[in-house]
Order: C-alpha cells, then sequence, then structure tokens
C-alpha cells in the first residue's frame, strides 16, 4: 500500500490539487491508519514519509489532519482518505455552499459535493467533514480544499481529480456569462 500512497502523492502535484507541503493521506489496514507525517511534500514521498498509528492513538510526526481521517475511518468502512487543495474548489468554495457539477463524469462519479466550514483542527470540522464523507464520499472545506474517501487510495484520486474538474468547468463557465 506505501507504493500506491508514493504514487498517488506524485500524481497529485502532477494534477496541481497540491503545492507545496499542503495536502495529506492516509489508508487503513484494520484497526491502524498508515498518514502522512507532518510537513512531507507529497510529490517526494518515501518509506519514510508516513506514521503507522492505532486508532485513537496520537503522534506528534503524523499530519495534523489525523483526527479528521480518524474521524472519516470512525463513520465509513472507506480504507483509504486523501486531502488536497485544488485551487478551483478552494476558490468556488467562498462562493458557494455546494457544487453540482454539470459535465457528465462529475455528475456521474461525485453528483453533489457539500462546503463545510469549522476551525481547522476542531472535532466538530472533523465531525462535519466525516458526515458528508460518509453521505457522498467527498467534502469540500471552506478556503481549505477537498476530502475524499474510498476503498482505495487510487479510487480517492479519481474522486479528488473528478471534483476538482468539475469545479474547473464551473469556474469557467461562470466566467463566461458575461460574454
Amino acid at each position: 500500500m506505501l507504493h500506491e500512497a508514493i504514487e498517488v502523492g506524485r500524481k497529485l502535484a502532477a494534477y496541481r490539487l497540491i503545492d507545496g507541503a499542503s495536502g495529506n493521506l492516509s489508508f487503513r489496514n484494520g484497526d491502524t491508519i498508515t498518514i502522512t507525517k507532518t510537513g512531507v511534500m507529497l510529490d517526494e514521498l518515501d518509506e519514510d514519509s508516513f506514521v503507522t498509528l492505532k486508532l485513537g492513538e496520537r503522534s506528534a510526526e503524523a499530519s495534523s489532519d489525523l483526527v479528521v481521517h480518524e474521524a472519516i475511518y470512525r463513520k465509513t468502512d472507506y480504507k483509504a482518505v486523501l486531502h488536497c487543495h485544488g485551487i478551483f474548489n478552494v476558490v468556488l468554495s467562498f462562493k458557494t455552499d455546494k457544487i453540482m457539477p454539470v459535465d457528465l463524469e462529475g455528475r456521474v462519479f461525485i453528483g453533489e459535493a457539500r462546503v463545510v466550514e469549522g476551525r481547522f483542527g476542531s472535532e466538530d470540522l472533523a465531525a462535519k467533514i466525516a458526515e458528508e464523507v460518509a453521505k457522498r464520499k467527498v467534502a469540500i472545506v471552506r478556503g481549505h480544499g477537498i476530502y475524499v474517501a474510498s476503498e482505495n487510495l487510487k479510487m480517492a484520486f479519481r474522486l479528488a481529480s473528478y471534483l476538482e474538474h468539475s469545479c474547473e468547468i464551473l469556474y469557467r463557465l461562470e466566467t463566461l456569462k458575461g460574454l
């Protein structure tokens, strides 16, 4: 699973879904979570870029988003979670409370994505994100990006790509309204 996580980290950068040390990802095996370490660059992941913890265990090495990943795993049966900051989903999150894709892939694979908000790192925000992910596999946090969960990291990456693509289409359609 580490090899898949490393590959997905590189793809997130290649698709401009992350920048710098933003974003994180994890996968679950039973009652353990393997999550990226805080501050790692997802396009430079290697085997030392991860920490494995039991559900409920804390580590200063783990991503600051551990609380969100754990909330999603407790609420769902998903095996993989990723968080990224695509430009278009972040921009649209300031202007709307939900994304309704108009493109075929977005309608088929995403359906609707809701925007949630709260204090970063709080249990309350983690619960809101987990609730949306349990309903729709995706959640957008106002001004902060998307969280996606699925049965594996490759599928989570696809969902993140579909959502960001749908957000770009909506953004570009909005800019064409005056023409």
